[in-house]
């Protein structure tokens, strides 16, 4: 492709029809859909048949893997990719609930390898609207005794009873390692970033059918060789606390009143920004862009001047800043 300057991108977002799903995710985004059952939205993926597509610009058209064949550590950059070559490491969507998904398992990086040739999958949770009774599963609640007494929690269907849960409110984060049992409850909706993997191991699915009528795949057995059985303490049971940092990926929360300038030049990383809430203008010395709640933005790695404005002074403001750490 013709070799232009790079410029902060905006991709279109990658809409997934779910059995939980609802119609939260353009309400939040302000957008109108006839969809009822939208679960999810990949908001940046590299993820093979669904590599997000550059919606506006000069590089509009451009996909995601095009971009890094093109620009490669202008765009990831140079760290980033010693550590992960011409592959985008993360994968950003947003999850709605309108019912509770699986109970749910993802390996490590070296199992999924062996077993799958892929990476595995840590990720973080950042709520953005909650109902009254809204929460999440993470983790075990009390210990199992052996693995079949496990399967035997399974069977009976009192797996429930064994897992530890939060309530949840608007500005909870969560982080969740490979290996951690886990589900989301009816009535959240969140920002998901992990890894770039979709390897998922269902251990319990409340008995539901897919669209033709079929119970949902179980993975018992790959379950329960990459689970974490360490029980919650009662005491640790609180959302964690941004920023999240892991070896994956750091995770901020910036509110802005008047104008933010956004640190750059300590980061070998591309950076995503996400607008939680109002209505932003990101300023930078590759270009400019807006960003309205519910949108998320990609600043390439060679961007080093950011700031963040809202729209309207006084406006409320929050951008969430994700990169991958290299130091």
């Amino acid at each position: 492709m013709d070799k232009v300057e790079l410029y902060p991108l905006k991709f279109a977002p990658i809409y997934k029809s779910k059995i939980w799903g609802g119609t939260q995710i353009h309400e939040y985004k302000g957008l109108q859909s006839s969809a009822k059952d939208i679960g999810e939205s990949w908001e940046i993926s590299p993820m093979d048949g669904d590599v997000s597509v550059v919606s506006e610009g000069v590089l509009q058209g451009k996909n995601l893997e095009s971009l890094i064949k093109g620009y490669g550590e202008e765009l990831l950059g140079k760290e980033v990719m010693k550590r992960y070559g011409s592959t985008f490491p993360l994968l950003v969507k947003l999850i709605y609930a309108n019912d509770d998904l699986s109970i749910q398992v993802h390996p490590d990086d070296q199992y999924a390898l062996d077993k799958h040739d892929c990476r595995g999958k840590t990720e973080m949770w950042y709520m953005l609207k909650t109902s009254p009774d809204a929460c999440i599963y993470k983790g075990w609640s009390r210990a199992f005794l052996s693995k079949e007494a496990l399967r035997e929690a399974i069977k009976t269907e009192k797996l429930m009873s064994y897992l530890a849960k939060y309530k949840v409110r608007c500005g909870d984060a969560f982080y969740l390692p490979a290996g951690k049992v886990h589900t989301i409850g009816k009535g959240c909706l969140l920002l998901e970033i992990q890894e770039a993997s979709d390897i998922t191991y269902r251990l319990y699915d409340f008995g539901r059918k897919d669209a033709h009528g079929k119970q949902r795949e179980l993975h018992l057995e790959e379950a329960l060789k990459v689970l974490d059985y360490d029980v919650e303490k009662q005491e640790n049971r609180q959302p964690d606390t941004l920023p999240i940092t892991s070896e994956y990926f750091k995770v901020s929360l910036n509110t802005v009143v008047e104008s933010k300038e956004l640190i750059l030049t300590d980061r070998d990383s591309f950076t995503i920004l996400f607008c939680v809430e109002g209505n932003a203008v990101i300023t930078t010395d590759k270009g400019s862009s807006s960003l309205r709640q519910g949108e998320t933005l990609l600043l390439p790695a060679n961007i080093r001047q950011c700031t963040i404005s809202p729209t309207i002074i006084g406006e409320g403001l929050s951008i969430i800043d994700c990169f991958v750490p290299t130091k």
